[in-house]
This record gives C-alpha cells, structure tokens and sequence, in this order.
C-alpha cells in the first residue's frame, strides 16, 4: 500500500472518533474563478470534495465566480471576514500578495494547492506535476516522427514551468536532440479559458514542425487538443483524463489526482488536524501519472507502455531525479 493509501485509510478511520475532538470550527470555503465544468483543475478539485462529502455528510461552500485577480481577492477577503475557515486558496501560484493577505487572518487556516508559503497558518498540497509531466514528454519523444513537439500554457509562472521543465527533461531522456516549442498566451483576464489564444499557439507551432503538443492550460487546453485533432497530429491532455475528447488523437493525459489531495486536506482539517504545513504527492504516491485507455490504444505500443512503466519506477527509486523548476530554475534539460 503506498503513502497516499494510507494516509487516506488513517484519515478515513478518524471518522470514527467524536467529532468534539475537533478543536476548532469547521467551515470550510472554496472558491472557483469560472465555471468548475469548464476547467480540467477544478474538476478534480470538486471531486474531492464530493468525496469528502458523501464519506462524512459534512458541507463544503463551493463558490463559482468570474475570471479577475480582483473578484478572487474580494471573495476570499469576505468569506474570511465571515469567519469561515478553512478557506481553500486554489490558485496560489497567481495569488502575488497571498502572504500580507493571510497575515491579516492569523486565526484563519487556508489550505494551498501547488504553492509553498511558509506561514504558520498556511498549509500546501502540492503534487508533483514535474514527474507527471517527464513521462508525457518521455512519451511525446516516443511518438513524435518530425523530431519537435511543443508545450502550450497560459501564465508564465514557476507553477506552470514545473510542467514545461518535467515535459522538456521527458522529452530529452529519450531523445536528447528532440525540439521542445514552448509557449505561453498571456496574463489577463479570461486567459485561462481563452481558446482560442491557446488554439492560435498551437496551430503556430504545428506551423513550425511540432507533431505533438502538451497544453497545461486549465479551461483553455481543449482548444488545444481540438487544434492538434483538425491537423492529424496528436495533443496531450492535463489534469484529468482527456483522452477520450478526441479519440486517437491524444496521446495520453498527464492525470493529477488533485481529487485525492482535497479529499486528504478536508479530512485533516475536519479534525482538527494541523501538524504538517508542507505535503508533497507525487508519482510514488500515485497522486500523478499517465494515463493508457482505450482512446489511445492505437497510438502507444507495448513497447513504448513498458518503456514508460521502467521510467516511472527509476523516479519513484530515485534513480532518475526529475528537477523541478522553483527549486532549480535553470531547469536541467536531462533530468539526473
């Protein structure tokens, strides 16, 4: 059983025990910018708390709301002032004043996915995108027959290079002269699920040779994959599996089992439960990962399956060590 199972068992059992153990109050908030079914990550973060919900008959206030770092903040900023807690900060990574804005609410717990803050009463989630991301770039290598692939994402932040450093090291594992084509459409309002900026990107890559492209791209990746289908080259899904938008043209998903890590988060905090300020959940932990189906049966051999099976277990053995962009910035090309 791996770590993540038995985390998820020990917190299960907490059930069990009376809820006046718990020492504080349990008001949990999470706020979506957009519609939750319009963006992959937000999929899976409802998810969890469904989870959650139906395990404990708990309720979780599900917040969905428009696209400006503004009405984020004002919604955040009210929900506090109201005193729930804890108060899911979702997006962290494009939170720039995250930590003057906790230190307003020494009283108030915030869970953090994907961002680190060193903040008593900050506490981070955060999944290895890095690994997931090696094995689909390690795959994209495999496939692609023109020798360049490409990487589309939307804000240029340490959180999304965590995704284009993974992807590039994958990529070059195999094939140390392979292309990498990267690029990003842009910070404004909307961006995450502007298709068609992330469409035109893509299109423009296909352009220069890329047969294969990675979108880490929220609501905006579809497009991205749906560019790639119209061309008879072959896109890669995020977040959540994709493969079957377009069958036979995706050549897999790099999964994050965000569902998991939210599930884990309520149940810590519901009891109570604060000791840890820092998680990390990666491929060891199955809380990352590629995914093989039967949408994209046709365009992964045996071969290239059981390649990738030996790359993902020399990661989780620490045979191959994945760099990871906030903590080595110059992002390696090969991976160690």
């Amino acid at each position: 059983m791996n770590y993540l199972s038995i985390l998820l068992v020990l917190l299960t059992v907490t059930i069990l025990l009376p809820f006046n153990l718990c020492a504080e109050d349990f008001n949990p908030v999470l706020v979506y910018q957009g519609k939750i079914a319009d963006n992959s990550f937000s999929v899976s973060i409802h998810k969890g708390v469904e989870r959650f919900k139906a395990k404990t008959g708990e309720e979780c206030t599900e917040v969905e709301i428009g696209m400006t770092l503004k009405e984020y903040v004002d919604t955040i900023t009210k929900y506090a002032d109201e005193g729930y807690s804890p108060i899911f900060l979702m997006y962290g990574n494009h939170f720039p004043d995250m930590v003057p804005f906790v230190r307003k609410y020494p009283a108030t717990r915030f869970i953090v996915l994907d961002t680190v803050r060193d903040e008593p009463n900050v506490y981070s989630f955060v999944l290895a995108d890095h690994e997931g991301s090696f094995l689909a770039g390690a795959l994209a290598a495999m496939a692609s027959k023109s020798g360049k692939i490409g990487f589309v994402s939307v804000v240029d932040t340490p959180f999304q290079r965590r995704f284009q450093c993974g992807y590039t090291q994958g990529a070059k594992y195999i094939n140390p002269d392979i292309e990498v084509l990267k690029g990003y459409t842009g910070n404004y309002d909307g961006a995450w699920f502007d298709g068609k900026a992330t469409s035109r990107l893509a299109n423009r890559m296909m352009d220069e040779g890329a047969d294969v492209i990675y979108q880490a791209a929220g609501g905006a990746g579809p497009a991205v994959l749906a560019a790639c289908a119209a061309r008879g080259k072959i896109g890669i899904g995020v977040d959540i599996n994709q493969n079957g938008l377009y069958p036979g043209s995706v050549l897999t998903s790099m999964v994050k089992h965000t569902d998991k890590a939210v599930f884990a988060a309520l149940m810590l905090a519901k009891r109570g439960i604060w000791r840890d300020n820092y998680k990390r959940l990666g491929l060891a932990q199955e809380a990352v990962g590629i995914v093989f189906d039967e949408h994209n049966k046709d365009l992964v051999t045996k071969e290239m399956h059981i390649r990738i099976e030996n790359i993902r277990k020399k990661i989780i053995l620490g045979e191959i060590v994945v760099d990871e962009y906030t903590e080595d910035p110059t992002c390696s090309s090969h991976a160690k």
